[in-house]
């Protein structure tokens, strides 16, 4: 009876939905146990080993810092049927890339590894490119993404913009780069272009136009508000229980699907491995749980194969081949 009274303590409920006590610190017996006692969609655990810091320092705090401007369109595709269930990493098992989870404690923010695994992911897809992502990230981390950066954010939108105002190149590196900035004039021979794309950005405002653009092109990039609960995911369909504001996070939506008559999304997140599901989290299909965050971000390629006019690109712009 007493252990009941004490948990019980920890939750209370709002218009019908039951939340847990502000007051809980995230990672710790106590935020995991209430979860666990609401009995929910979802399993809660210590998943970074009882240290919450590192985790918690790589979000975000504040709305100003990733609202982008609501200059990419509307994306509207046609009409055609879709799975109950659909994951892309199985869909496209030759494309690593969509499978493959990423540690963003090592210091780079949540967005690089989002924008630059999407960008990945549908090279692949559609033009059969292998991009190396971890090289991606670390190259262009090195030129113009220190902890204190500017570009520290949860800003995907505003990645994308660049992109689609400058163009991506896919390259061979041939050697190890030891001159920034990075440019033509720098190291002329330090890396070989095999293709330039001009990129199409679009907002996605609704789950059949997502599932519809996965379907056809692989991962999308979205924004996601954490609270204190999101910390300790560890298995099942997540389903806020928090009110804990800690942040803004960027994610890869890969695919959907239905468990026990509750439908989610899939998404690859940027912590590691022995977070969530083996890195992967699942949260359910519903709007208010991404929270009052942008659209979606999905992005189309379109090849130009004369790169003999490019004279000049930045290391922002240069996306490696796996070898």
């Amino acid at each position: 009876m007493k252990l009941f009274l004490i948990v019980a303590l920890f939750i209370y409920c709002v218009n019908g939905d039951e939340y847990i006590s502000d007051g809980l610190q995230p990672l710790t017996d106590e935020i995991v146990n209430a979860i666990n006692a609401l009995n929910t969609t979802w399993k809660a655990g210590k998943s970074f080993g009882g240290s919450s810091s590192v985790e918690i320092d790589t979000l975000v705090p504040t709305q100003e810092k990733y609202s982008a401007k609501a200059d990419f369109p509307m994306r509207k595709y046609g009409s055609f049927r879709l799975p109950v269930n659909f994951d892309s990493s199985r869909v496209w098992l030759n494309c690593t890339s969509i499978g493959k989870i990423y540690d963003q404690t090592k210091g780079y923010p949540s967005w690089i590894y989002t924008a630059v695994g999407t960008i990945a992911d549908r090279l692949c897809i559609r033009h059969g490119i292998q991009i190396d992502v971890e090289a991606t990230v670390k190259k262009m981390a090195e030129w113009n993404v220190g902890s204190n950066s500017y570009n520290n954010s949860a800003n995907i939108g505003q990645a994308f913009q660049y992109w689609s105002k400058n163009g991506i190149f896919a390259v061979e590196l041939t050697k190890e780069s030891s001159c920034l900035p990075f440019s033509q004039k720098c190291q002329p021979n330090e890396i070989k272009i095999t293709k330039y794309f001009k990129l199409k950005n679009e907002c996605i405002d609704n789950e059949t136009e997502l599932m519809k653009s996965i379907t056809l092109f692989g991962s999308v990039s979205a924004y996601m508000e954490v609270y204190s609960d999101f910390l300790n995911y560890r298995s099942g369909v997540y389903k806020r229980s928090s009110k804990n504001y800690l942040g803004v996070q960027n994610m890869k939506i890969i695919g959907w699907g239905t468990e026990k008559g509750v439908d989610y999304w899939l998404a690859a997140g940027s912590w590691g491995t022995q977070w969530g599901e083996e890195g992967f989290f699942r949260i359910q299909r519903q709007p208010q749980q991404f929270g009052a965050v942008p659209n979606p971000i999905a992005t189309e390629f379109l090849p130009v194969n004369d790169v003999k006019d490019i004279h000049s690109y930045v290391h922002g712009q240069l996306f490696y081949l796996a070898k």
